[in-house]
C-alpha cells in the first residue's frame, strides 16, 4: 500500500503530537521538581509549540490553495454538466451568454430556450441557482471568447464561454485548456 505524505490532513495529528510533547515535558518535570517551573522551563515549552507551528503553517497554507482548487473544478464541473443537460433539453442549443451571464440557465424556459416564471410554459431549468464564483479571483462573470480552449484570459476573471461549442473554462491563465 503506498504511504500518504504528511499533508494538511495531519495537521491535527501534528499539533495533538506537540502538545502531547509539550504537556510530556511538563509533567515529567513537575514530577522531579514538585510543580516548580523555570524561565528555562517555559522557553522549552514554548519551543516546542514554535516548531510545531512552523511545521504546520505551510501545511494551512497549502490546504487552504487545495480548496480552491478543489472549488474550481467542482463548479466547472457543474457549469459543464449543467450546459450540457440544457443543451439536451434544447435540441442541442447551447445557452446564450446575456451581458455576463446565463438568463436560460438560472431562470425557467420554455422549448426555445425563452426565460419565463417557472410553470407548464416554462417547463425546463432553473439549472443553477445562479452563476457560481470563481474562486480564485471571486468573479461569476462570463466573458465570451472566439476559440476553445481560448487563448488568453480577461480582466473580468470569472468564466470564458465558448457560444458556438458550449465550452467553458476559468478565466485564469493555468487553467485556459481545463
Amino acid at each position: 500500500m503506498a504511504e500518504i505524505p504528511f499533508c494538511s490532513a495531519n495537521l491535527p495529528a501534528a499539533a495533538l503530537l506537540g502538545a502531547i510533547a509539550a504537556g510530556g515535558y511538563v509533567l515529567a518535570h513537575a514530577r522531579h521538581r514538585q510543580l516548580r517551573f523555570t524561565l528555562l522551563d517555559a522557553m522549552i515549552v514554548v519551543a516546542i509549540m514554535a516548531i510545531v507551528t512552523a511545521i504546520a503553517m505551510p501545511l494551512v497554507t497549502a490546504a487552504g490553495e487545495q480548496a480552491k482548487q478543489s472549488t474550481l473544478l467542482q463548479n466547472l464541473r457543474t457549469l459543464r454538466s449543467q450546459i450540457e443537460l440544457y443543451k439536451v433539453e434544447h435540441g442541442g442549443e447551447a445557452p446564450l451568454l446575456y451581458e455576463g451571464t446565463f438568463p436560460q440557465l438560472t431562470e425557467a424556459t420554455n422549448a426555445a430556450g425563452l426565460p419565463g416564471p417557472p410553470g407548464q410554459d416554462y417547463p425546463h431549468g432553473p439549472y443553477l441557482p445562479g452563476i457560481p464564483d470563481n474562486p480564485y479571483t471571486g468573479s461569476s462573470v462570463v466573458t465570451p471568447t472566439e476559440t476553445f480552449p481560448p487563448a488568453d484570459t480577461t480582466p473580468a476573471g470569472g468564466w470564458l464561454y465558448h457560444q458556438k461549442t458550449g465550452q467553458i473554462a476559468a478565466d485564469l491563465a493555468d487553467h485556459l485548456r481545463n
